[in-house]
């Protein structure tokens, strides 16, 4: 199979699930595994390729799901061929520690403070996701006993799920107490409807990304088909999951707030204005004033707006958190072409308990979020998102200010509210509110480049 006779021929049946649609399992286990024996290591990847969820296999909402991938250290590994490994991009060969200081993870976030066992090796993720824990600690307990005889020794796990909610429920909340995952992209053939907001504006309305974004060896927002890692049957129908292991210091957001603001009410107002969206989800494009919970929780009207009339960011400031993550048609224009060449699709759940909302202390628990960031192009896409539109200082002309909750700051940052009339405001002195605590560039393959594993030294044309 070559790149061109792939292109626009989506097999759903061959793509592992999370390459295309955004998952809404409440629990997952993250599995960290190295390769001890190649060869068992390949017949294992072989055997549980009919396992793997695909994104046809989503349609049928399944109860739990299971993904597998591999660092390229983890390729290596079970003994891919020189060709194939060499054929990698360069960001992908490195390994995310390599990368460190392109990704801003310096101080509190460099390598030598990751958590093992992110701060060694680590050669296979698999990802274990279930509507109950009941399910999900069955499916972790079975695929641990699996390993032991297979070539593969476990490194590590995080335990993940949804938080509860206000109303003590589980809910898509992350532990600051933002509402997440709203704007996830609509991926053409994904099998998921493209609510507005979600892709790309046209004539019509909006439309979804092309495949070739996310998949390996279809066409992207070129209409072209990037070269593939070689051969092509091996790499076709793939993707790369990058994993951050996120800390969120919830004490010491929250201490800002109350420092910097005058009241509750313009506290609230303040982490608005850094997030871009009110705690319920509400976009500040939509409902600047106040918070709207009814328009939060309407997918056709929550994520429906471009910035376009708001390009001095009175409304959402440009250097609002989710403006910089997706920044639409307000940095580049109606098109924004550009723009949406570096969407992710994200996955990923949160780690350790919420903050009470009445501590009075920060209680030094481990808490925060493990992301999971899938694209096509790790230097066009994640890299260039996490470098540029984060940490880079002058985004947009906004001279020395990275985002304000993910960027790293370090005591001297600054972040800017325009207002209309009154002198713009201006937060000093921002700290860090997210530490990097582990991760990994990860390869996702196709259910076929996963079976012929046990046929031969994976990587070779026959």
């Amino acid at each position: 199979m070559t790149a061109q006779s792939a292109a626009g021929n989506l097999d759903r049946n061959e793509i592992q699930g999370m390459a295309m649609r955004p998952y809404r399992f409440p629990f997952a286990h993250y599995h960290l595994l190295n390769v001890s024996e190649a060869a068992k290591a390949r017949r294992w990847f072989s055997g549980v390729a009919g396992r793997c969820t695909t994104v046809a296999g989503l349609d049928a909402s399944p109860s739990q799901a299971f993904n597998v991938a591999l660092s390229w250290q983890g390729l290596s590994a079970i003994g891919v061929q020189e060709a194939t490994l060499s054929s990698f991009s360069q960001e992908f060969q490195q390994g995310m520690a390599a990368r460190a200081d392109r990704l801003g993870d310096v101080g509190d976030s460099a390598p030598a403070r990751w958590d093992a066992p992110f701060n060694e090796r680590v050669h296979v993720l698999v990802v274990v996701s279930a509507m109950t824990t009941a399910d999900r600690d069955a499916a972790s307990t079975a695929l641990l006993s699996d390993v032991r005889d297979n070539g593969l020794t476990a490194a590590g796990a995080i335990d993940a799920k949804l938080l509860a909610g206000p109303d003590g429920r589980l809910a898509p909340i992350e532990h600051f107490g933002y509402r997440d995952g709203i704007t996830e992209p609509s991926i053409e053939g994904s099998g998921e409807p493209a609510l507005p907001g979600a892709g790309i504006p046209d004539a019509a309305g909006w439309r979804a990304l092309r495949a070739g974004e996310f998949v390996l060896g279809q066409p992207d927002e070129t209409g072209a088909v990037p070269d593939l890692p070689t051969p092509a049957s091996f790499s076709g129908n793939g993707s790369f999951v990058v994993l951050r292991k996120l800390h969120q210091h919830v004490w010491a957001f929250r201490n800002y707030l109350r420092s910097s603001a005058k009241d509750d009410a313009d506290a609230a107002l303040l982490a608005a204005k850094m997030m871009g969206r009110w705690q319920s989800g509400a976009p500040l494009a939509l409902t600047a004033k106040q918070d709207d919970p009814a328009l939060a929780a309407d997918p056709k009207r929550n994520n429906d707006f471009t910035y376009l009339d708001d390009l001095q960011g009175t409304s959402c400031p440009v250097g609002a958190h989710v403006r910089r993550l997706n920044p639409r048609s307000g940095l580049t224009g109606p098109n924004g072409a550009s723009v949406h060449r570096h969407r992710l699709l994200r996955q990923g759940l949160p780690y350790g308990s919420r903050l009470p909302a009445d501590a009075t202390a920060d209680d030094g628990a481990e808490r925060g979020a493990v992301m999971l960031l899938v694209n096509a192009d790790i230097a066009r896409q994640f890299e260039f998102v996490q470098k540029v539109w984060i940490n880079d200082g002058d985004f947009a002309g906004l001279e020395n200010e990275k985002d304000p909750m993910i960027g790293g700051n370090d005591g001297s940052g600054t972040f800017t509210i325009p207002r209309v009339g009154p002198p713009r405001r201006r937060l000093q002195k921002l700290p860090a509110f997210v530490s990097t605590r582990g991760g990994e560039y990860f390869f996702l393959p196709g259910i076929a480049a996963l079976r012929s594993f046990a046929d031969s030294p994976a990587g070779t044309t026959s």
